[in-house]
């Protein structure tokens, strides 16, 4: 039965991956960033910022008598569809009030409550502007909140295969009931996925521990012509001294092997912006993913896009394993998460922080024709995978069974 799935797995798991396409190339232009009144964030994101509406406020430190405060928020441009909401993050520094006073300037856009959630109400631009004031002196600052039209017929399409995020506006995969949970994971799989214009980078990480071989992969790019995103997907095999060829074939793990992460992508704009896509919350995942309706300026690399990642390994000893796997990959190790850049880790006891947005593991393994994420020949394959995707995701319970 394993084998036959194997087998099913070639031809619809690439088909399908994350529906696409009957919208083919003009029903989505690409986002167009906008410029005016925004600050580059800088390429060296430590950790991400969560997406929940009720974090807790750490107590900050007592601040030098005279110290002027300081005021950042963790986005400076968003961009939301209608009746979405997203969570802005004030980091305050050298006050000791945690009072900032939110407001929008375009509350027929966007409105803003007292704890940075915006919801997003019609198509337009809205800044949002956090206050804080410290005695008799004041600081500020903002984000620019693009909303576009309200949800058309194939956001909804990939509902069926994939859940919906209304804080975050993203799609991702429900861990228990995925469709693509008892089929694993071969190389095949980057491979063939080529053929129906998914461009993404992707890396590897192998290494063996607790007598089982351990796959943990990670993806960014474009997948399918409108639609972009970053994964994290964790398999095992038990070690049998054959090492990580093409034909070895990994497991979706139990879920006594599901590792503790939380993973956030960026996009680095082309008018030099950065700006947060999404971010997964830090929970138990065998496959950390999330999706954007949207288009990459570049796919060939996807150096556009960096991920900010931690993975909490079940020990120290799995910790150092990991570790040695992605040295093999080619990051590079750093002391502290205050040093992390791009393609950079540290470790901190039995959890690895990590980002990476240049290496790559193999990209384009088959030429596609266009670098804008379509061509003819994806369009009338990534149809095929939506129906397939339709069939498979209304029997995700079925197929998903442990």
């Amino acid at each position: 039965m394993k084998v036959l799935q194997r087998v099913l797995a070639v031809f619809l798991c690439t088909l399908i991956l994350f529906l696409s396409a009957v919208s083919a190339a003009g029903e989505f232009a690409p986002e167009t960033p906008e410029s005016a009144g925004l600050n580059p964030l800088s390429d060296d994101v430590t950790e991400p910022p969560g997406e929940t509406e009720n974090p807790d406020e750490p107590e900050e430190p007592e601040e030098p008598e005279n110290s002027e405060p300081e005021l950042s928020l963790s986005d400076q441009q968003a961009t939301l569809s209608v009746g979405s909401k997203m969570k802005i993050t004030a980091e305050i520094k050298n006050a000791q009030s945690q009072n900032v006073v939110w407001s929008s300037d375009n509350t027929g856009v966007a409105t803003v409550d007292n704890r940075g959630v915006v919801t997003a109400k019609a198509a337009g631009r809205a800044k949002i502007t956090a206050l804080l004031v410290k005695g008799e002196q004041s600081v500020s600052s903002s984000c620019t909140v693009t909303v576009t039209a309200r949800r058309t017929f194939f956001h909804y399409l990939l509902m069926i295969g994939y859940r919906f995020s209304n804080m975050g506006d993203y799609y991702y995969s429900d861990n228990d009931y995925a469709w693509q949970k008892p089929f694993g994971f071969i190389r095949l799989y980057d491979t063939a996925s080529q053929i129906i214009g998914y461009q993404y980078d992707f890396t590897r990480m192998v290494f063996t521990y607790g007598n089982k071989d351990w796959l943990i992969e990670f993806w960014k790019g474009q997948y399918a012509p409108f639609q972009f995103g970053a994964e994290i997907g964790v398999y095992t095999k038990y070690a049998v001294g054959f090492g990580d060829t093409p034909a070895s074939a990994y497991n979706c793990p139990v879920k006594s092997d599901w590792l503790d992460m939380e993973m956030t992508l960026y996009h680095k704009l082309s008018n030099g912006t950065i700006r947060r896509e999404f971010t997964r919350d830090y929970g138990k995942y065998w496959w950390c993913d999330g999706y954007r309706i949207g288009r990459l300026n570049k796919t060939k690399p996807a150096t556009e896009l960096q991920m900010v990642s931690r993975i909490t390994l079940k020990d120290e000893k799995m910790a150092a394993a990991f570790a040695e796997s992605l040295l093999s990959a080619g990051f590079k190790q750093v002391d502290s998460r205050e040093l992390l850049k791009d393609d950079t880790f540290c470790i901190e006891g039995s959890d690895v922080y990590f980002i990476w947005r240049n290496l790559t593991t193999s990209q384009h393994l088959i030429p596609v024709l266009l670098d804008t994420g379509f061509d003819p020949l994806s369009t009338i394959l990534a149809g095929f995978a939506a129906i397939a995707g339709t069939f498979l995701g209304a029997f995700g319970n079925f197929f998903s069974n442990d």
